[in-house]
């Protein structure tokens, strides 16, 4: 199994933190961040923890999101809010979608957003793949504990499947973007819609669960294509 991370964003209420703490280890994961608490950490989170104090003992508290996924192979948004099928950013998959994860090791963060607003477009943007749970058009916004109970049984119901492969690294994946980005810029893609391409690429990548193996062979194919629309340019010129 990879390595989970469960990252809260800017969490409210302390009841949420102690929850969370209990169902991670329903479901044995260990690992909690938390970005920017606007709540204090008292005994009140302690009694919703119950018997999963020793996770909110060893839960880590950053300043910023970026900080809290340093180093992850996978960053997984969440999202109670679907958007139109232009809008990229929010472009999103259900979380029987993420049970594959299981098959990999690596470093995986799961981020869920605050309590009131969720995850900005901005906090998304950083997201390799973001998650939707299919709920009622009457009520659709879940508690975030409620959520992230959903998300960890869904992860839980194959965790035994034997395959074990290695996700790709987020430094390689970057290199594939880089090259991807300067890809676009020799075949002269259009300025204003550079970002999305680049947005719709790293999704791609993150909802195939690419491997490092797979990976470098990616990372040849780019090459080669930079190699030789870069040559095609010099002629040209």
């Amino acid at each position: 199994m990879p390595h989970f991370r469960v990252v809260l964003v800017e969490p409210l209420y302390e009841v949420n933190i102690g929850l969370t703490c209990r169902v991670m280890k329903n479901f044995g994961l260990k690992d909690l961040c938390l970005v920017r608490p606007r709540t204090s950490i008292s005994d009140i989170s302690r009694i919703y923890a119950v018997k999963a104090s020793d996770i909110l003992d060893s839960a880590v508290i950053v300043d910023s999101l970026e900080e809290a996924v340093k180093g992850f192979d996978l960053k997984v948004g969440t999202t109670g809010k679907l958007a139109g099928p232009r809008n990229v950013i929010r472009s999103v998959v259900p979380p029987w979608h993420l049970q594959e994860l299981v098959s990999y090791e690596g470093k995986v963060a799961l981020i869920f957003g605050r309590e009131d607003i969720g995850l900005t477009n901005e906090e998304l943007s950083l997201c390799d793949i973001v998650v939707h749970i299919p709920t009622s058009d009457e009520y659709p916004i879940m508690n975030v504990t409620h959520a992230i109970t959903v998300v960890l049984y869904e992860l839980s119901k194959i965790i035994h499947v034997k395959r074990k492969l290695r996700l790709a690294s987020t430094k390689l994946k970057e290199v594939a973007i880089k090259y991807f980005t300067e890809v676009l810029d020799l075949v002269e893609f259009p300025r204003e819609k550079r970002s999305k391409a680049q947005l719709v690429f790293r999704r791609v990548l993150g909802k195939s669960f690419i491997s490092q193996k797979e990976m470098h062979v990616m990372l040849a194919f780019l090459r080669k294509v930079h190699l030789k629309l870069a040559e095609h340019v010099v002629k040209k010129s």
